[in-house]
């Protein structure tokens, strides 16, 4: 019967994990429109629908406030912010009214099409603050841990898991305060190699053999700390932190998308349902990984906006530079197609992601 209760316990802790993720995740996406809300209001853009959570068809009118309807949309994911004369396909159609976007300086359109991402990268940093100022900074790593095992790795192959703790490599005893810099680094010695790996496990010592392949990245994990006791910071150690902690994983997710598009690094892309697990798997460990995982995701969605790809904010603001350069609006028509297109290509490369995120929860 205990077991039993243990059980229930463990499901319904699962449970509650899984959907405050995926509120995390929804609150993330809301946040990253309300920042180009609140910047299309600022420059005095009409904003005439804000589909505060889902997309498509309408299914709950909340409200109006000033110009803008506020709406819950038909399918629950997401937001959106309706921005007048916004859409290329208007060019042409009317003439612009005040409040248009078409109106508005480049520096104005530029701004509200940054505003999205710029809210993400505020809200990563308030968190991160919120947290250093209440719960303290982490102290010196004291182990180096498997934070995930990349399918068809060397390391999946040998039997390494998430969570063990990596000891040694080879003959490469591993520091921790080398946050797993010497990890990669006898990653690359071994490569086309076999060589063994020590590791702890549910505080056992388990010696694996690893045939490291010759490439970049060989073992094919991801590496992750095991922080010391948190320690109280200055008001002033917690702004800067909170301000540099975005921008250095910025800086280390470019670079790896680098090594993923040169084929130096081999990785597996998420959907929603694998960003949602991720979330959940912090909120494991209470509520500062929690906030943390928040932070990072925010911090990775601005980022990912900013990428100028069609249909992204980035692409948006390309066309925008265009203009600032050649002192010319694109031609209307093709801005439609290339956001049009690119959006559906986007589209289906998160269905595919979620198809795989769901093959492998399962």
């Amino acid at each position: 019967m205990q077991r039993v209760a243990r059980t229930v316990r463990a499901g319904y802790g699962v449970r509650v994990n899984w959907i405050v993720a995926a509120a995390s995740l929804a609150a993330v996406i809301v946040l990253h429109e309300l920042g180009h809300f609140l910047c299309a209001r600022f420059v005095g853009m009409r904003v005439d629908r804000f589909n505060v959570f889902g997309i498509g068809p309408t299914i709950l009118r909340l409200g109006r406030w000033r110009e803008t309807e506020f709406v819950l949309g038909a399918i629950p994911f997401g937001a959106a912010v309706e921005i007048r004369g916004m859409a290329p396909e208007e060019e042409g159609s009317a003439p612009p009214e005040p409040g248009d976007f078409r109106t508005h300086p480049i520096w104005a359109r530029a701004l509200v099409l940054a505003g999205g991402p710029l809210a993400n990268y505020l809200v990563a940093m308030v968190l991160l603050f919120t947290l250093f100022t209440t719960a303290g900074m982490p102290g010196r790593p004291v182990a180096i841990e498997v934070g995930g095992v990349r399918d068809g790795s060397a390391a999946q192959a040998a039997g390494i898991r998430m969570g063990d703790t990596i000891a040694k490599i080879g003959d490469v005893t591993i520091d921790p305060g080398l946050a797993g810099r010497d990890v990669i680094d006898a990653g690359r010695r071994y490569r086309g190699t076999t060589t063994t790996v020590e590791v702890e496990r549910a505080g056992e010592h388990r010696s694996l053999a690893v045939t490291v392949p010759d490439v970049e990245a060989p073992l094919g994990i991801v590496i992750g700390s095991r922080p010391g006791p948190r320690q109280a910071v200055s008001l002033a150690t917690a702004v800067s932190e909170a301000v540099a902690r975005p921008i250095a994983d910025s800086k280390a997710q470019l670079q790896g998308l680098w090594q993923l598009v040169t084929g130096r690094l081999q990785a597996t892309m998420q959907g929603p349902v694998g960003i949602v697990r991720e979330i959940a798997r912090s909120a494991d460990g209470g509520i500062v990984p929690l906030v943390m995982a928040a932070a990072l995701i925010s911090t990775l969605l601005g980022l990912f906006n900013l990428i100028p790809l069609p249909g992204l904010d980035g692409g948006r603001l390309a066309f925008v530079a265009y203009e600032a350069i050649t002192r010319r609006r694109a031609n209307p028509r093709v801005e439609e197609l290339v956001h049009a297109y690119g959006l559906m290509a986007l589209l289906l490369l998160i269905a595919l992601a979620t198809v795989g995120d769901v093959r492998r929860l399962f």
